[in-house]
C-alpha cells in the first residue's frame, strides 16, 4: 500500500494568489505516493469559495464559520489528516508558488531517515534568485529568524539541520506528531507556531532539516512597522517559558530583562507601547498563567534532549538583513557574549 501525503493550505482572502498556485499544484503526480489537498478556509470574503468551487474539484475544501488563525486552521486540517491515516503533511502558505516535484525530495529524505520536519528551500518571489529561508534560526532570547534572507541563491545547499523550518512550506512526519500530540499549539493564533514546533520536536529528540532540492517561491513582504508586534511577542515569551527548564531560565533572566527593557523603549518609540503592554496583559493573567503551567508540565515530561544540547544549536546574534542597524550591532555584540558564556553552564 502506498503511503499518503496531505498537502494542508490554510486559506483567508487568498483567491488573489489561486491563479499562480493552484493550476500548477494540480498537476503535481508522484508514483511513490497517494496525494491529497486540503484548503481549509478561514471565513473568507472575497469570494474565494465560490472560485474555489467553480474552478476546481479535486481537493477536499473545509470551511470554518470564523477566522481562527493560520494556527487555528492547520490544526484543523491535521486533525482531517489523522483521520484519514496519512504518514505525512506538507503545509504550504495560500501565497506561495511551487516548482515541479518539489515534494519527491522530502519524501525521499523521510524514507530513510527519522525527523521531525524537513523545509524545502524557499525562494523570494517575484525576486527568484534571492532566498527566502534556507531554514530558520533561534536566537536564545525566543526570536526567530529566517538563515540568508534577501541573499542570492548560489544553488549550493546541502541537506542540513536547522533550528526550525518555516511554516511558509513544511513537510512534518505524522508519526513525530502523534508523539509530540499536536500540530501548533493553539494558543499561538498566528507567528512563532512554527519557531515552536520546531523546538518542541527537538525536545522530543526529532530533529528538523532543510531539504534545498525541493523548492518553492514566496510572496513575502516583511512589515518593517511590525504591526503584529502583539502576537510576536506574546508569542516570544510564551514559547521560552514554557519549553526552557526553569535553570535555564533562571540563568538567560538577566539577559531577558535586559531585552525586555529595550523592547519596551522600542515600543515607545516606534508607537507600539499599548501593544507591548497587551502582551503581557495576556501572558500574566492568572487564566494563561495557569494554561501555561499546564502546557509547561506535558512538554517537559516529554523531554529527551537536554536544554544545553538545545540550547547550544541555538544564536547568541539576529542575523536578518531587514533589521540592521547600528542598534542591532550592539545587541549582536553584548548577547552573543551572554549567550556563549550561559551555554557553558546549562545543564
Amino acid at each position: 500500500m502506498k503511503n499518503k501525503v496531505i498537502i494542508i493550505i490554510p486559506n483567508y482572502n487568498g483567491q488573489k494568489y489561486f491563479a499562480d498556485l493552484l493550476p500548477f499544484l494540480f498537476q503535481e503526480k508522484y508514483d511513490d505516493f497517494d496525494l491529497e489537498i486540503v484548503i481549509v478556509d478561514n471565513n473568507s470574503d472575497d469570494n474565494s469559495l465560490e472560485y474555489l468551487e467553480n474552478n476546481y474539484s479535486k481537493f477536499t475544501l473545509i470551511k470554518n464559520k470564523k477566522n481562527i488563525g493560520y494556527v487555528g486552521a492547520n490544526n484543523i486540517g491535521y486533525k482531517y489528516a489523522q483521520k484519514k491515516k496519512v504518514d505525512y503533511i506538507y503545509l504550504l502558505n495560500q501565497d506561495t508558488i511551487i516548482t515541479k516535484g518539489f515534494l519527491q525530495p522530502l519524501y525521499n529524505f523521510a524514507q530513510e531517515n527519522k525527523f521531525g520536519s524537513l523545509q524545502s528551500k524557499i525562494k523570494l518571489y517575484p525576486q527568484k534568485d534571492k532566498i527566502n529561508s534556507l531554514g530558520n534560526i533561534i536566537h536564545f532570547l525566543g526570536f526567530g529568524y529566517a538563515e540568508k534572507f534577501q541573499k542570492i541563491d548560489n544553488n549550493k545547499q546541502n541537506i542540513k539541520k536547522i533550528n526550525y523550518s518555516s511554516g511558509a512550506g513544511v513537510f512534518i512526519s505524522m508519526s513525530a506528531l502523534k508523539d509530540l500530540g499536536y500540530l501548533f499549539d493553539e494558543t499561538m493564533f498566528m507567528y512563532l507556531e512554527d519557531l515552536d514546533l520546531g523546538w518542541s520536536l527537538n525536545i522530543l529528540g526529532y530533529d528538523n532539516y532543510l531539504i534545498p532540492e525541493s523548492v518553492i517561491y514566496h510572496k513575502y513582504e516583511f512589515d518593517k512597522g511590525m504591526k503584529q508586534i502583539y502576537w510576536f511577542e506574546r508569542n516570544r515569551l510564551w514559547i521560552i517559558l514554557k519549553n526552557y527548564k526553569l535553570s535555564t531560565l533562571f540563568l538567560i533572566l538577566p539577559a531577558y530583562l535586559i531585552m525586555e527593557f529595550g523592547q519596551l523603549f522600542y515600543a515607545i518609540k516606534h508607537k507600539y507601547f499599548i501593544q507591548k503592554l497587551r502582551s503581557y496583559n495576556f501572558l500574566f493573567s492568572s487564566k494563561q498563567l495557569k494554561i501555561l503551567k499546564e502546557k509547561r508540565k506535558y512538554i517537559q515530561k516529554k523531554r529527551k534532549i537536554s536544554d544545553r544540547k538545545i540550547f547550544n544549536s541555538f544564536s547568541g546574534k539576529i542575523l536578518f538583513q531587514p533589521l540592521e542597524s547600528k542598534a542591532l550591532q550592539s545587541a549582536n555584540f553584548f548577547f552573543n557574549i551572554y549567550y556563549k558564556v550561559i551555554r557553558l553552564l546549562i545543564i
